[in-house]
């Protein structure tokens, strides 16, 4: 079984702060860079923002835009807001085998491929995701984000 580490969803959602003094890092990691002023002031949030949300890590930050920058919030402190958020599962299972990936949300897109050879998924493989477009399932592979159809996946 292949472990992979990002999600994003298919369409910009958002979050709410739910902290002051949320502090928005330059990487997903509690050991980035903080989002500074000039003068190396930390520029917070306010309780309550609601931000832009396009994407989320494994190690717990949502991808976020704030003041025109893609920046990151741990979900400790930010919770989704959008409501067709709850219908997307943490989690996707492959149940065919050598089931494809694509570049889009539908079979008219490519499918992924490494050195000419296209990446297959087997029955059992557990996938991240946050994301759904029609019949597709957006989830992470690799660094990349990619579709899988609904009728090889489900809810898990």
């Amino acid at each position: 079984m292949m472990a992979f580490t990002m999600c994003v969803s298919a369409w910009a959602a958002s979050v709410r702060v739910t902290g002051t003094h949320v502090r928005l890092r330059l990487n997903p990691s509690l050991n980035a860079a903080i989002y500074t002023d000039s003068y190396g002031t930390p520029i917070y949030p306010s309780k309550g923002q609601v931000l832009s949300w396009t994407g989320y890590n494994s190690n717990g930050f949502y991808e976020v835009s704030f003041h025109g920058r893609t920046l990151w919030i741990h979900s400790s402190y930010a919770r989704p807001v959008n409501q067709a958020t709850a219908s997307i599962p943490e989690n996707v299972l492959i149940t065919g085998n050598k089931v494809l990936l694509r570049v889009g949300p539908g079979q008219n897109y490519a499918p992924l491929s490494y050195y000419g050879e296209r990446v297959h998924l087997n029955k059992g493989d557990i996938l991240k995701c946050v994301g759904v477009s029609g019949d597709w399932w957006r989830v992470a592979y690799g660094n990349g984000y990619y579709y899988v159809s609904r009728k090889y996946a489900r809810r898990y």
